[in-house]
């Protein structure tokens, strides 16, 4: 059943792995998404503007003219009644006028003042700061306190989509503010990578909330009043009966008209020699700024990477008077989410059911539907749509398609498996689990006072599933009937004499055996590699088995089961390993046995010299948990299945009906299919740690996806959360050990081993 569908699984995990990673939107995607809208902004090329916004340059020929820069304020007011006179609907100074005592003394503040007053349509900008403390004391000029929003729908919402927020404001000098038409901030604030991509429409300060400079010019010329100027918190700025998308904290992402020179220039000194017709100017938004050589506010942009401020403005003020906002951005998570479930479903019910090459065309056209319809929405309906989280999606279905069988194919296989098969018989046989060295799990065994005071019940030999005894009570046969080839009897594996059933691994099952050349008990693991998979596969799954187990073999350790054998008796493999007496940590966790720290502390150290002993010789274990730890008397610790686990894994994937573990244990970057090496055993080795502690596991999930979302994006909380008697040393230690990242965990399972020693 499960490879019948195992298409359809797979896609619908693919999909849920996508969703969580964008959901999370790690930094290093967003920043890839963003150079992917950069370049759409580019390939679009220069868009068409009206000339019913132009800039008015303070350029090097006006410096020429004027004298050099600054300029004093009577100078900027003999240029707003310049300009002023060509009867403009709205002037925007992109200048800022803070308190200045030499030109206040000097009348200059005055004098601009009266200039603002005369033409009275002049918007004067200001900056805000975000690291400047707050001034104590201070009152808002009533200039600048006019201009803050009044009208907002939803002002609680603020406490969850806050807008940029100032720590003081650089309002400009009484009279200024006073004499202007109204005041908006001027600040452009750029992306981290240098690039201005959006810009803030809102900003608060001390509870109130105040507009950007373009938002007020942009009101101004549509004739829109102050009250008509209101907030939807968290989704748009309202202008009269228009709404302007934004983001949750306000920002508008600006759709640039394209590189430089966009807008209309004309040269300050033009505007003061007259030189340009009376009428060149009226009925129009005028945005007057310093455009000289030298000019300190170039920005970086996605269509250039030196756009003068005044022009940035200008941009932004146009997206806002005509209406040219990039749209759907308040819905882009829930567009996104959609989008991505859309093509998770069609991929999991329809691709399974077609052929490989129609597979991957159609994942092909997926992809370049989706590149073109993000240039398409963009272009022509100035749509932001981000395609990255879809194209990944799709990459990985490409990326796994060549290794899925159809549906009907495999329903082929499997009727004519049937033929040959008991597939009923496997399905009531898929214990799970793993064994490396095979104990004789006595229910008595001494583990120190507190083991013995709680002992580890036996388990039913009724039950069905694996039954321990003690060696005497096992039946001396001589032949056992192989659960892998039932009604079979055999009597040895090779030169061992079989004694009795131990329990089922994931591979087969477990015998005790006799070593008769040295009367030595064997624990003898079957594994039948020949099971639901063509003869070339078996072939090679029991060679790398013969140089996995040789070179465990070769790993002489105490901490280590010693495997003895290996070889083959018909069509199954066994490898012949040291039999133990004791528990596994797996069982002394169930039952509750309540050690003390030094002696977790001793068993954990044993366990980290078993591995760092293996990773010195190349072996790295890939399957470390509870299951594979036996403890034996004196808590003596023995660490099973070394160099097999990978071979298991590879084995038990194709046996039908053996069901896999679930994968607590699990590095992120095994779950990413990325190579492992001993840091995979630490991470770990640092899980079993932390549940020996807790008694909790600290990645879980009601499913498979959730609990690979855990391990890969959650942090757990510390054992000493948990368990108030843990000490702290052991939350560092579990910490160091469970980094997502493989280079900034410990190194070696020394380095954790040498920690425990000291503290010991």
């Amino acid at each position: 059943m499960f490879r019948r569908f195992s298409g359809l699984i797979l896609y619908v995990l693919i999909t849920v792995l996508v969703i969580s990673v964008y959901v999370e939107r790690p930094p290093v995607l967003e920043k890839f998404g963003q150079l992917i809208q950069d370049t759409m902004f580019r390939l679009r090329g220069d868009r068409t503007v009206g000339d019913d916004i132009v800039i008015v340059g303070i350029d090097d020929a006006s410096l020429g003219k004027m004298g050099q820069w600054p300029w004093n304020r009577d100078k900027i007011g003999k240029l707003v009644d310049a300009v002023a006179s060509q009867s403009p609907k709205t002037i925007l100074l992109d200048l800022t006028f803070e308190t200045d005592e030499y030109q206040k003394t000097a009348g200059y503040t005055d004098s601009l003042a009266r200039a603002l007053a005369r033409a009275g349509n002049v918007i004067v900008g200001y900056y805000f700061s975000q690291s400047e403390l707050p001034t104590q004391g201070w009152v808002l000029p009533d200039g600048l306190a006019r201009s803050a929003y009044r009208s907002i729908s939803n002002p609680e919402s603020f406490s969850r989509f806050p807008p940029v927020g100032a720590t003081a404001l650089r309002a400009p000098a009484g009279p200024i503010a006073d004499s202007s038409a109204n005041l908006g901030f001027i600040n452009i604030i750029p992306d981290p990578d240098r690039n201005v991509r959006c810009y803030p429409l809102i900003a608060g300060y001390r509870g109130e909330f105040f507009p950007s400079a373009p938002v007020v010019a942009a009101a101004h010329y549509l004739g829109v009043g102050q009250r008509e100027i209101g907030v939807s918190v968290g989704r748009s700025i309202i202008l009269g009966g228009r709404a302007i998308p934004t983001d949750k904290m306000g920002r508008m992402i600006i759709n640039y008209a394209g590189s430089e020179k966009s807008f209309r220039y004309y040269s300050a000194a033009d505007i003061m020699d007259k030189a340009i017709s009376p009428r060149e100017l009226t009925g129009k938004l005028v945005i007057i700024g310093y455009t000289a050589f030298g000019a300190t506010d170039v920005f970086s942009t996605p269509v250039t990477k030196k756009l003068l401020g005044s022009e940035l403005m200008a941009n932004v003020t146009e997206n806002l008077v005509h209406n040219k906002t990039l749209k759907g951005v308040a819905d882009q998570v829930r567009i996104n989410l959609i989008v991505l479930a859309l093509i998770g479903f069609f991929c999991a019910v329809v691709l399974p059911r077609v052929t490989l090459i129609n597979r991957i065309a159609v994942l092909f056209l997926f992809l370049i539907v989706l590149l073109n319809m993000n240039y398409v929405l963009l272009s022509s309906f100035g749509i932001m749509f981000k395609t990255l989280y879809p194209t990944i999606q799709i990459a990985m279905m490409l990326i796994v398609a060549p290794f899925l069988k159809m549906e009907g194919q495999v329903r082929a296989e499997e009727k004519a498996a049937e033929e040959d098969i008991d597939y009923e018989a496997l399905l009531s046989a898929n214990d799970t689990r793993g064994v490396g060295g095979w104990a004789d799990q006595t229910p008595g065994s001494n583990f120190g006072k507190t083991a013995a005071q709680t002992p580890y019940p036996g388990r039913s030999t009724q039950t069905g599933t694996s039954a321990f005894g003690s060696a005497e009570t096992l039946p001396v046969a001589s032949g056992v009937a192989v659960g892998e080839a039932p009604g079979v009897i055999m009597e040895h594996f090779g030169r061992y004499k079989i004694l009795g059933t131990l329990g089922k691994g994931a591979m087969g099952m477990v015998y005790k055996g006799l070593d008769p050349a040295i009367d030595r008990p064997v624990a003898l693991k079957t594994i039948r590699l020949d099971q639901s998979i063509d003869q070339d596969e078996a072939n090679e799954l029991r060679e790398r088995l013969m140089r996995e187990a040789k070179a465990a073999g070769q790993l002489s350790h105490p901490n280590i089961v010693t495997i003895y054998d290996v070889g083959h008796e018909g069509n199954l493999q066994y490898i012949a390993m040291e039999f133990l007496r004791g528990n596994t940590l797996e069982s002394i966790i169930s039952s509750g046995v309540n050690w003390d720290y030094k002696t977790m502390s001793k068993v954990m150290l044993q366990v980290c010299e078993a591995l760092d002993f293996a990773h010195e010789h190349g072996i790295v274990h890939r399957d470390v948990k509870p299951a594979n730890i036996m403890i034996l008397e004196g808590n003596k610790v023995k660490v099973m299945d070394f160099g097999i686990a990978r071979v298991d894994k590879s084995a038990s994937m194709t046996q039908t009906g053996t069901a896999l573990g679930t994968p607590n244990y699990i590095s992120p970057e095994q779950l990413k299919g990325l190579p492992v090496d001993r840091r995979s055993d630490i991470f770990s080795l640092s899980v079993v740690f932390y549940e020996l502690l807790t008694r909790h596991k600290p990645f879980k999930g009601e499913t498979i996806s959730a609990l690979i979302y855990s391990i890969l994006h959650t942090d757990p909380l510390a054992p000493s959360e948990i368990n108030l008697d843990v000490p702290r040393i052991f939350d560092k230690i579990i910490a160091k050990g469970l980094v997502k990242d493989p280079d900034l965990r410990f190194q070696r399972a020394k380095d954790m081993a040498d920690i425990l020693r000291k503290l010991l």
